[in-house]
């Protein structure tokens, strides 16, 4: 028996639905939709032949009882074809002879008007997994990580510039504006390296084994002049 191929998503499987009662058939598809699914609607089961032979679905859902051909004609036709698509059956008529009719032309499942449209569905997920691992709850992809905001390296470097203008004006006039002990504010620290200046609790790190050090915030160096306050 010949079967159409999965979707690439294992999701989007498309469904045909043979109902001649619009209001039915308008709920049943709302649902089916609602699912994921891709649905084509047909009136009768002559329409719904003619659809199944030009687009293939991976599953139908046919009322019994409709114009031109009923679902049971529909399902023999399907069959003929060599087609192993899973079929559901809708009835009102729920006796055994109905249902023992069904099976004997090829149908897989019933379903007896009037019906849940949750249950409907669910047994139209039991067949696409039985026939091809539909996977009902698909593993979400993982989030991407999100980009450092470029502004957090340029506030580093505004924060050492503010830092800098600071201390240039506590200093002498004239002074050559190097490092010097006398020169730094109570509780601040200098870097050696890249001049940034800042209070000493900006310095303050571990290395990689944990132990506290001190580490210029801006360029990483640990060679720094302290306060002498």
């Amino acid at each position: 028996m010949k079967l159409p191929q999965p979707p690439l998503d294992n999701r989007t499987y498309r469904i045909l639905l043979a109902e001649d009662d619009p209001a039915i058939s308008r709920m049943v598809e709302m649902h089916l939709k609602a699912s994921g699914f891709e649905v084509e609607t047909a009136g009768d089961g002559a329409i719904a032949l003619a659809k199944f032979t030009q687009n293939t679905p991976h599953l139908v859902l046919s009322d019994i009882q409709m114009p031109n051909m009923s679902g049971h004609d529909l399902t023999r036709q399907i069959r003929a074809l060599g087609s192993g698509v899973p079929i559901l059956l809708m009835t009102a008529a729920g006796t055994d002879e109905v249902e023992m009719e069904g099976f004997k032309t090829g149908a897989d499942d019933y379903v007896e008007k009037p019906f849940n449209p949750k249950l409907l569905v669910a047994r139209v997920v039991a067949n696409l997994r039985r026939v091809y691992r539909y996977d009902v709850a698909p593993k979400p992809a993982a989030a991407p990580a999100a980009p450092l905001a470029p502004a957090s390296v340029n506030s580093v470097n505004d924060a050492a510039k503010r830092a800098a203008s600071a201390i240039a004006a506590l200093r002498p006039h004239g002074s050559s504006g190097l490092p010097n002990e006398k020169e730094i504010p109570e509780g601040w620290s200098e870097c050696a390296s890249c001049g940034y200046l800042g209070p000493q609790f900006k310095f303050e790190g571990q290395d990689p084994s944990g132990e506290n050090i001190f580490i210029c915030p801006n360029c990483k160096s640990r060679s720094l002049t302290f306060s002498l306050g």
